[in-house]
């Protein structure tokens, strides 16, 4: 049985929302460290991450199970913890230990739900602070952000303009497209009218599964290409094949992957949580009223800049990584951007290690 390496850091009320609310209850976040911090504490990387993993990004001696970056962090990897501090961190709003709506109120049984305050990519940054002025830290040697994590990493820079040396943002955007913005509405919508979720008051025992496999199902369609549908499954059958009148079964290896994929995580992951994150996600944009994303981009102070991307990611398409790049070319920053050959869409960083790991690696290196 595998030990918990995660820890805790407790943020004392009250804590004021990006939406103007004041939340008077304390806040945990949960975090797990890799490596060790060197005495002059500048070796640390902080990996925000994307909307459904928890902080464990690598397995450990507490816990040996693979983290959801298992081949890219750990000693002798592309992010090397012979080298490097790494942390990682639950985003508030998030299931794994950090605060969110499946939190329990203080001293009780009953769960936040939808009376937890609406959370942003802003509050999710500023919920980091903590933890890493609790390590002692000063300024981080670098911020790696993939997906909703680049949102969280530009974020943080934006608040806190000096607080890492060199940032790498991957597969995001400073603000979604109409089109990504649609497709997780829509897996909001298959949530809530599931009639199990209750307006956010459903029970562990009760829960709105139905909505989540859809809604999850739904987000694997678009985290991953065309291409690589072509080439993995083809028009590859399922081994059995429903009846003729059977409309709900699986006729193809698609649907059957998909189908498991989508039945997995429903399993781990928080209904209201998954609402909470989405939304958030849609909401963020780095350019405030009357600011362009240059004037903003201009105040953050570090050394370099790292944006990657693929061709084939419907979420993030590249136009949003080149403007990301135009951003910060025009602001004098030593930015340099690079798309890779990977055909599995929006998920590459989880599933291509050897091109990401090696983009990482090099740019940390040189």
């Amino acid at each position: 049985m595998n030990h918990s390496s995660k820890k805790f850091v407790t943020i004392d009320p009250p804590f004021a929302f990006n939406n103007g609310d004041i939340f008077e209850d304390p806040l945990t976040i949960a975090y797990e460290t890799s490596g060790t911090l060197n005495d002059k504490k500048d070796n640390a990387i902080l990996v925000t991450t994307g909307l459904s993993p928890s902080a464990h990004i690598c397995s450990s001696t507490e816990d040996t199970s693979p983290g959801w970056w298992e081949k890219i962090v750990g000693e002798g990897k592309y992010i090397d913890t012979e080298k490097y501090f790494v942390i990682c961190i639950n985003s508030l709003g998030s299931c794994y230990g950090s605060s969110g709506p499946a939190s329990h109120k203080p001293d009780t049984e009953e769960k936040y739900g939808l009376s937890f305050p609406e959370v942003t990519i802003e509050d999710i940054a500023l919920s980091m602070k903590p933890v890493i002025d609790e390590l002692g830290i000063k300024k981080l040697n670098s911020i790696i952000g993939p997906s909703m994590g680049g949102m969280t990493a530009m974020s943080l820079v934006k608040q806190f303009p000096s607080i890492t040396k060199n940032l790498v943002l991957i597969s995001t955007a400073a603000a979604c497209r109409p089109f990504s913005i649609a497709v997780r509405s829509l897996q909001r919508k298959l949530i809530t009218s599931d009639q199990n979720w209750k307006e956010g008051k459903y029970r562990d025992e009760d829960l709105p599964l139905n909505g989540m496999k859809q809604a999850r199902y739904l987000g694997m369609i678009t985290y991953r290409s065309p291409t690589e549908w072509n080439n993995r499954f083809g028009r590859k059958k399922s081994e059995t094949i429903p009846r003729p009148e059977d409309f709900s079964s699986n006729r193809f290896e698609i649907q059957d992957y998909l189908k498991s994929r989508s039945d997995d995580f429903v399993t781990d992951f928080d209904p209201n949580s998954y609402l909470y994150l989405s939304r958030c996600i849609d909401t963020f944009d780095l350019m405030e009223e009357n600011e362009s994303i240059e004037e903003i981009i201009q105040n953050f102070n570090m050394d370099r800049v790292l944006i990657i991307g693929v061709d084939e990611d419907y979420l993030f398409p590249f136009d949003c990584h080149e403007e990301l790049f135009d951003a910060f070319k025009s602001a004098s920053k030593d930015v340099s951007i690079k798309k890779l050959p990977s055909l599995h869409g929006h998920d590459s960083f989880l599933v291509d290690h050897e091109n990401f790991g090696s983009s990482i690696k090099d740019f940390l290196e040189s």
